[in-house]
């Protein structure tokens, strides 16, 4: 692993956290280095308030994460000197930054996400780009291979069609953040903020149908979790499109269901802004929200620093209620060093937590059930896939 603050290697560095993130415009990083304070060097490279660039590499020299420093943590003691380094991706100042008065009005007419993302993305100078991959996040991988399986193809026309449809009218309150605006018409479209390892802005819609990279079990595992929040999921989720000036009368609805949820449990939800025919991407898109509510998080030794958020890992494990091998998409990835150990941890949603479907597959598949839960499709054709009762 290589880290540098402005272009210039930081040499010396004892422990640090790297967390990469899937839904999100702003990943984190933290690393303790020495300080030589009489250094003219140090004492400019890490000069605090000054936000400097950080890129990160991993260990096969590939570019992971490019951030902005934040926060400088100084400690001298009998020992050492060093100085604490933490912040985000270089998106990241999207969360802590309103629309300035310079670029008002609020109210936007006739414009796409793409159009309004751009205009308030640039005002920071980040681009902002519509994904041609659904694998993963990173472009790194992706440009390494020439062409793009159907599949992707047509996720990726789908989700630029997405992106550069208009909404009517949207308005910007003065104390909201960019993020939180851009989110807000992002999920009217079903499409996922994320960012890219040039820090780059996101519009995502990940590849559900991807083969999986990984395989993970009890035995090449630290550990794993699975946890289950029962209490915020909805077997049905209703959407109304709130009456306006525009499209008065209207009352246009939709609903989309969860198949995993049991037992009859309604909500209903409000469109507040954008297109009548809006209402069916929206509705999908609070389930895929509620399927957040399941998580599975693995933790392994030593960096796993070639995964990537995006990418589809499966998981066995009968002890966590994973009885096949179950698909699970890798929402965020935390790699932590020090001089004793590296370890990696892996939080992983449902795939259609991104989607919220056409179809939810069945990961609560038992040996009891007449699914036989086999994926040809999906999965390597290999006996690991024939739900053996005896693997653990």
């Amino acid at each position: 692993m290589r880290i540098t603050i402005s272009g210039q290697n930081v040499d010396f560095f004892t422990s640090g956290t790297i967390t990469l993130k899937l839904d999100s415009i702003a990943s984190t990083f933290e690393f303790a280095t020495r300080f030589a304070a009489q250094d003219p060097k140090h004492q400019e490279l890490l000069k605090p308030l000054q936000y400097k660039e950080v890129q990160i590499f991993n260990s096969k020299d590939r570019l992971i994460f490019t951030g902005t420093i934040l926060n400088h943590r100084f400690k001298s003691d009998s020992g050492r000197n060093l100085v604490y380094v933490s912040g985000y991706s270089k998106s990241g100042i999207l969360e802590d930054v309103s629309i300035p008065v310079s670029a008002y009005p609020l109210e936007s007419r006739n414009r796409s996400l793409k159009d309004i993302a751009d205009k308030l993305c640039g005002l920071f100078g980040i681009n902002v780009l519509i994904s041609e991959q659904g694998k993963t996040i990173t472009d790194t991988i992706i440009k390494q291979k020439s062409k793009r399986a159907a599949s992707t193809k047509s996720t990726y026309a789908d989700l630029k069609a997405k992106a550069n449809s208009v909404f009517g009218r949207t308005s910007a309150s003065p104390s909201e953040s960019i993020k939180d605006y851009l989110s807000k018409l992002a999920s009217q479209k079903n499409i996922v903020l994320s960012h890219n390892e040039k820090g780059e802005v996101l519009l995502f819609q990940p590849d559900l149908l991807q083969k999986p990279r990984y395989f993970f079990t009890k035995g090449n595992s630290l550990e794993m979790t699975a946890d289950f929040n029962g209490q915020s999921m909805h077997s049905d989720v209703n959407l109304v499109r709130q009456p306006s000036d525009d499209n008065a009368g209207v009352s246009t609805t939709d609903v989309a269901k969860n198949s995993l949820v049991g037992k009859y449990r309604p909500t209903t939800k409000i469109l507040t802004s954008g297109e009548d025919t809006d209402t069916k991407d929206a509705a999908k898109n609070e389930v895929a929200d509620e399927l957040k509510n399941i998580s599975i998080v693995i933790q392994l030794q030593d960096l796993f620093d070639e995964i990537y958020p995006g990418e589809i890992v499966n998981v066995h494990n009968h002890y966590i209620y994973s009885y096949a091998y179950n698909r699970f998409m890798v929402d965020s990835i935390t790699m932590k060093f020090d001089e004793n150990s590296d370890t990696t941890t892996l939080n992983c949603v449902v795939p259609e937590s991104f989607s919220g479907g056409p179809v939810i597959r069945n990961i609560l598949y038992n040996h009891s059930d007449e699914d036989h839960h086999l994926e040809p499709h999906l999965n390597e054709d290999n006996s690991l896939y024939t739900n053996n009762i005896n693997i653990l």
